[in-house]
């Protein structure tokens, strides 16, 4: 009888409802609901309690200027506080998502589409200096190092599929991707500028950024100002002459906010002044870089349902590329290289975003001004690749959107204007713009206790190509047990970059072999794709969870280069003929994840396991065939894509001591051209108060590693005329780096 009664009697449950910079959110309407419904009102320092009984419930919180945050699965078995922390409406973030502060790695999915955010803890736990080390265990995602594998080599991701332009990058929303080649080199980002990483796959119905993207979307977000005032010194020095210095400060001033960084890091890099014969001419190669990066973040609260925002970020390196686009020469019996000789190559980020929200009428308007500018400055010779290219490319781009939450039933209406312009001499004779804008409609709500259905339309049009009208949904079903099953549909669309789009006269193509130069098509279309994507997720007990999604997009009018076949060269050696990108055929991106993580006690360990097919199913001979060095094959995987990749994540904390490791392993066919490998990154580390010092390993198996990229000698694509060499990319080998934090 006394069990009976301190069980009628739990539970005492408290909490606070806050915004994403700290700030305590007043009269946010609180659910905790079973069998029934309990609501309150949070008070003006964001407080809220229930006294409810243990067991499982579904939480709901709602605020003017806020998105609905929902999680399904709380679990109350005593006196527990609740942490919930809203997204402002005009947060920046690709998909809004807010958060609850139970173990939200054990959360069950509800997401239409499959969606992961990296913390600044997390990025800081497993020691990652750069974006692209955080990025590296998620199973759909190819990172491609288009002049090898070396810390200096540029790097850029794709989702899904072969193509890092089909894939959005954005900086709190504010899209990054060039029209260049349609991506963003992530390899020297600072994540000493970030709060954390969304990353989100596929074609989502709450997509804010538009629906020109196929893949999926990566979000950078940047360091917020924080209610308290938080100060952060971080040193580093490691393998191959690294070493870094990190400064930050968040906090609160009243009604501002703030948020600063400011890091520089550098190494002379694993190949350092390594003496090359190239053409017979002594040549030092390395692969040495120096960066720096400064951001500042400040908001302005005037009232509770008012906020203005300016952020904005700075960021150069320099890098030497020589030690990537210079190789031993397989031909020569002396040692001698071959490549374009001394190559570095300039970076530069400018990136500023302002914007406002405010109540006006039932519910929140926000607006936001962006302008961006990428650099890219290469000083040598330079490669055949369209990343040995010097160009600017900017981005202007300004935003309007009404929104309202009302329980679970969340409605939006806004649009874009950006323009673009293109300045790269090296590629175009005069520069090259476009104009863009869209209107979308977003809306979702709960359909009955258990179904939940979001959905959008896009209507986009591009000053080169015309309109493209695209919708999106998705049903979430909630089952008794917990388990929630999902199904999304969606359409999306790919535009032709610039340079796709740029021709040459005849005269000013550059030749290959065969005579033929590389030109542009003004008449390319957008690429289009249609995606259908099942997922199931619950619960095994209280310390495991299961996922299981499959998805397949059907890619359209894909991109793709003609090639004049049989062509030869004439007396003058003069270009007779020019390839250029077509819509031609058809391409299917398709696989399955399944995931499982499990809480040992202080143990955290996350299994994922992926298979990504991605293969044309049409396509001519004029644009698959070797001499276009395309060596497509209808139905065969595209080179570059690891068919499966397998990624096993433990983390550890208790009593000030911390450790983390990630295990990446991919499949043949990898971007690498290398048979499968595995790649372990580590770190442990012991914080004391404010003092943290942490030792992070990179490639600590050591695998697939050396100093050049290998000629001929990776592992073979075959093609209808037999197998096709392919050059072998390689890795930095295992380092380690010590880590000092003040805080």
């Amino acid at each position: 009888m006394h069990a009976l009664v301190l069980a009628l009697a739990c539970c005492s449950v408290t909490g606070h409802v806050r915004a994403a910079d700290g700030r305590p959110v007043d009269h946010a309407r609180v659910v905790l609901a079973a069998a029934t419904s309990t609501e309150r009102s949070s008070k003006r320092d964001g407080t809220f309690a229930f006294d409810v009984k243990p067991g499982i419930y579904r939480l709901v919180v709602t605020a003017l200027g806020f998105t609905t945050t929902a999680i399904d699965d709380v679990v109350i078995r005593g006196a527990d506080t609740l942490d919930v922390t809203l997204e402002p409406l005009d947060g920046g973030r690709l998909r809004q998502i807010g958060s609850v502060m139970v173990d939200g790695r054990l959360a069950v999915a509800r997401a239409p589409v499959p969606t992961r955010t990296l913390s600044r803890a997390d990025l800081d736990t497993l020691g990652a200096q750069n974006a692209i080390e955080a990025l590296g265990n998620i199973p759909s995602l190819t990172t491609a190092h288009p002049n090898g594998g070396s810390s200096a080599a540029p790097a850029v991701v794709a989702l899904r599929g072969p193509d890092p332009s089909e894939t959005r990058v954005a900086f709190d929303g504010q899209i990054l991707n060039d029209t260049n080649t349609g991506d963003v080199d992530l390899a020297r980002i600072p994540t000493a500028i970030l709060s954390g990483l969304d990353v989100s796959e596929g074609l989502g119905p709450s997509d804010t950024g538009g629906a020109n993207t196929i893949g999926g979307e990566i979000d950078l977000r940047a360091l917020q100002p924080t209610a308290r005032a938080m100060r952060l010194v971080r040193l580093s020095a490691g393998s191959f002459g690294a070493t870094s210095a990190e400064i930050n400060a968040t906090g609160s001033l009243e009604k501002f906010g703030y948020a600063v960084a400011l890091s520089r890091a550098g190494e002379s890099g694993y190949t350092h002044d390594y003496l090359a014969r190239i053409v017979g001419t002594p040549t030092p190669l390395g692969s040495a870089v120096l960066g720096s990066a400064a951001l500042v973040n400040l908001a302005y609260h005037p009232s509770e349902r008012v906020s203005l925002r300016v952020r904005t970020l700075t960021l150069d390196n320099v890098r030497d590329l020589s030690a990537s686009v210079n190789a031993p020469d397989p031909t020569s019996s002396s040692g001698a290289f071959s490549g374009p000789g001394p190559e570095t190559r300039d970076q530069s980020i400018r990136a500023t975003l302002a914007d406002v929200s405010m109540p006006f009428g039932a519910g929140t308007l926000t607006a936001s001004f962006a302008n961006s500018s990428m650099g890219i400055a290469i000083v040598g010779v330079g490669a055949s690749s369209p990343y040995a290219t010097s160009y600017v490319d900017r981005i202007g781009t300004g935003t309007l959107e009404w929104a309202r939450s009302l329980g679970s039933f969340d409605f939006s209406l806004g649009g874009y204007v950006r323009g673009e312009s293109l300045d790269s001499p090296d590629q175009l004779t005069a520069p090259q713009s476009e104009r863009s804008y869209a209107y979308t409609v977003r809306t979702g709500t709960d359909i009955g206790p258990h179904v939940h259905v979001s959905a959008s339309v896009s209507d986009s049009r591009y000053s080169t190509f015309g309109t493209s009208i695209d919708s999106r949904i998705g049903v979430r079903y909630t089952m008794g047990n917990g388990g929630a099953l999902r199904f999304a549909f969606g359409t999306g669309f790919r535009a032709p970059l610039l340079t796709e789009r740029f021709t040459l006269p005849l005269a000013l193509l550059v030749p290959d072999v065969n005579c033929v130069g590389v030109n542009g098509n003004p008449n390319l279309r957008p690429e289009h794709a249609a995606e259908d994507e099942l997922g199931y997720s619950d619960r095994i007990g209280s310390t495991t969870t299961f996922d299981a999604a499959l998805y397949r997009t059907s890619l359209h009018d894909p991109i793709e280069n003609y090639y004049p076949l049989g062509t030869t060269c004439g007396a003058a050696k003069v270009p007779v003929a020019q390839t250029f990108p077509i819509n031609v055929g058809n391409v299917v991106y398709q696989g399955m994840a399944l995931a499982l993580a499990h809480r040992f006690g202080e143990l955290f360990a996350r299994l994922e396991y992926g298979v990504n097919a991605a293969y044309p199913t049409a396509l001519p001979a004029f644009v698959a065939n070797a001499t276009s060095n395309a060596n497509l094959v209808v139905g065969q995987q595209f080179g570059g894509i690891p068919l499966q990749t397998l990624a096993f994540d433990l983390r550890y904390a208790h009593s000030g001591f911390h450790a983390a490791s990630n295990l990446t392993e991919k499949s043949a066919n990898n971007e690498l051209a290398q048979g499968r490998f595995a790649v372990l990154d580590g770190a442990i580390g012991r914080s004391w108060g404010n003092l943290d010092l942490t030792l992070a390993g990179e490639n600590l198996t050591n695998a697939v590693s050396g100093r050049f990229t290998r000629i001929g000698t990776g592992v073979p694509y075959m093609t209808l005329a037999g197998p096709a060499p392919t050059n072998a990319f390689v890795l930095n080998p295992a380092s380690v780096r010590l880590i000092l934090s003040i805080r």
